[in-house]
């Protein structure tokens, strides 16, 4: 990252904006800043299955961008009044069941405010099933709350209780998805499911390690965002503003460049 190789974390400068930028942290950490990426994304995502209902050839459309803001203004006034009444759960512990079915109703939510349209023809109620299935997936993936250590510079895990549980579920889900996706004509889901799809077997499969769970809790929800960006390129803009924000928060609260497309620590200091 840039601001790494101008502002050292080692440095007097390092410091000096830390203490400039902690008010930033602060609002970041008490609105849950990071929680933005989901919300965003699955209602874009209902956005852009809107615009593939209208024309199944729809393609970087950016006439649309004043219909997303305004969608990604209402999701995002629905996702802390949500908050505010307790409605949307949050912990740094594994989540009862009643909480897991609020918050993928929450997302889901979400996903319809997208796609709301004023002209009825243009509702496809089935078509839902599957990011309603995909969106549950994504639920089950994130209860494994991957934790940073700033003392010793070590990423763990919470714990590994139920794994085979949540992957054989995400994994259902997301076939599901996939399968569903493919018989209704809808190339965005079903393409995302078959990418995502490898993401919860490996953990399933290969011995317990955190940089599995990094990779299983990244890239799904940046597939599922990009492939938002092929009818909604506008997205992109909103995406890496929210990114790059996130990275630069994180570089000074922790020292470190997370969000990253590397999931090793290695990777991480060597800034891929």
């Amino acid at each position: 990252m840039i601001l790494a190789r101008l502002i050292p974390k080692n440095s007097s400068l390092f410091d000096n904006v830390k203490v400039r930028v902690s008010s930033c942290i602060k609002f970041t950490d008490k609105y849950n800043i990071s929680y933005l990426f989901g919300v965003w994304t699955t209602t874009v995502a209902g956005y852009v299955y809107l615009l593939g209902n209208i024309d199944r050839y729809s393609y970087w459309e950016w006439y649309g961008l004043p219909n997303g803001i305004l969608r990604i203004l209402l999701s995002t006034l629905f996702f802390y009044s949500f908050s505010s009444f307790g409605f949307w759960r949050t912990s740094n512990k594994r989540l009862k069941q009643s909480d897991l079915i609020y918050n993928s109703f929450f997302y889901f939510a979400c996903f319809i405010l997208g796609s709301l349209s004023f002209n009825i023809s243009d509702f496809n109620y089935v078509g839902y099933l599957p990011y309603l299935a995909f969106i549950i997936s994504g639920v089950l993936i994130y209860e494994f709350k991957v934790l940073y250590n700033l003392e010793s510079n070590y990423w763990s895990v919470d714990s590994w209780n139920k794994k085979n549980t949540y992957m054989i579920a995400s994994f259902i889900a997301i076939t599901f998805a996939t399968f569903f996706g493919y018989i209704l004509d809808d190339p965005i889901i079903s393409t995302v499911g078959i990418v995502a799809l490898f993401f919860p077997a490996v953990v399933l499969i290969w011995p317990n390690d955190v940089r599995h769970i990094k990779r299983l809790q990244f890239y799904p929800l940046f597939t599922f965002a990009m492939f938002a960006c092929v009818r909604a390129p506008w997205f992109f803009i909103i995406l890496a503003l929210l990114f790059f924000y996130l990275r630069s928060i994180n570089y000074f609260k922790y020292g470190i460049i997370y969000p990253s497309f590397g999931v090793h620590l290695e990777e991480i200091s060597s800034d891929v």
